[in-house]
């Protein structure tokens, strides 16, 4: 199948002045390659699971659209802020951080979606393990839905890995549902070619007590456009992320990732280590947003970015909305390059500039990749991550 794209994705949940061009981004592509419409088949579905395989995109939705009134719960309270952005994404079953028309992509190309059901009170041991292997050339479009039953707990790892010169296309749309105390915890690592074009859709809710984790690495593809949108739906509600990203050559990456507390004492922590080289360019969209009735809640966002040429572009937009008095919402970005300070402390001891600079990568990278709850998988990213820089 060949595909035209043109789709605005990673919309800011309410827009700002737009001079740096934060508010969205763009995708555009002709004759773009989509051969593969399902996911990779699993080795083992861990006892207490049930799998689905190669549901239709919007039939997988069904769970989402049934607790729909739940999840968009709102205390009644009239208005919304100025140029307020939900009306675009009111007829996703789940809203998610890149928007509906990764959702319209999925419906129009026929991409389906494996659905994973953990029974109530189940806690799997051993992860899910989803193994995406692109050859050059490729293209592949697929998703998955992650449904945990009450007091359950699951943890699905997913890879995206080609070689190092390879093209291609590769989008994943994942969708989850965390019911009462239930946990999910998601780990993806993107280490695709230096030609692939790589879409990657979180959307997910939580119910009281509810937790998801996703811990992410972006460290491939020449473009790519990763979005997560969490509804904290009920008290105590949690939403952790931890992502580590590298930008190289011409690269560019695009990120929009949004909290949204809705129940009573709900809390969000989303951590963002990067590093830019070379000539790349990288937008971040943090967004913490206090619905009326999240009393008490707490969310915090800090991206940490080193740049490590005159030459790259990074643009940092964290937004915190609050339409509630008693939260705690912080924000911050540390930008910069390497302190003369630091250098001069390495030198001192006989290490290079360049080798400063390879060693500061690799502790920011590897502080993420070292959360990554399988030993062969950690390994292959902290051994791409040596010998890529």
């Amino acid at each position: 199948m060949k595909k035209d794209l043109d789709m605005r994705v990673n919309v800011l949940p309410v827009l700002t002045y737009n001079f740096l061009h934060v508010n969205d981004s763009r995708i555009t592509g002709s004759d773009i390659t989509i051969d593969s419409l399902e996911c990779p088949e699993v080795g083992t579905v861990p006892a207490g699971v049930s799998l689905d395989r190669a549901v239709s995109f919007d039939k997988a939705g069904d769970i989402f659209r049934a607790n729909k009134d739940r999840i968009l719960v709102t205390t009644g309270v009239p208005g919304a802020p100025n140029a307020d952005m939900s009306y675009r994404d009111k007829d996703q079953a789940i809203r998610t951080g890149m928007g509906i028309d990764v959702d319209q992509l999925m419906i129009s190309t026929g991409a389906t979606v494996d659905v994973y059901t953990v029974a109530e009170g189940t806690k799997v041991a051993e992860p899910i393990v989803i193994r995406y292997d692109m050859k050059d050339g490729q293209g592949s479009l697929s998703g998955q839905v992650v449904h945990a039953a009450k007091n359950s707990e699951v943890t699905v790892i997913m890879t995206y890995i080609s070689d190092k010169e390879a093209s291609g296309f590769h989008g994943v749309s994942t969708r989850l549902l965390a019911e009462e105390g239930a946990k999910i915890n998601v780990v993806k690592v993107q280490l695709l070619g230096d030609g692939f074009m790589h879409l990657d859709d979180i959307g997910g809710a939580c119910f009281a007590k509810g937790q998801i984790d996703v811990i992410s690495l972006e460290l491939g593809a020449k473009k790519s456009w990763a979005g997560c949108y969490i509804n904290l739906v009920e008290d105590e509600a949690v939403f952790n992320s931890n992502m580590g990203y590298l930008c190289r050559q011409d690269h560019n990456l695009d990120i929009n990732y949004v909290s949204d507390h809705r129940g009573k004492k709900t809390n969000a922590d989303m951590q963002f280590k990067g590093v830019l080289m070379d000539t790349a360019q990288k937008t971040f969209r943090g967004t913490i947003d206090f619905k009326n009735g999240s009393a008490g809640s707490a969310g915090d966002e800090q991206e940490d970015t080193l740049l490590l040429s005159p030459d790259v572009v990074n643009k940092t937009m964290p937004v915190i909305l609050c339409q509630e008095e008693d939260v705690d919402g912080r924000h911050g970005a540390t930008i910069g390059q390497l302190g003369e300070e630091l250098l001069f402390y390495m030198q001192a001891r006989g290490i290079d500039e360049e080798e400063a600079k390879r060693i500061m990568i690799k502790a920011r990278l590897e502080s993420v990749a070292r959360m990554i709850p399988n030993p062969e998988i950690m390994q292959k990213v902290q051994y791409y991550i040596q010998n890529i820089v």
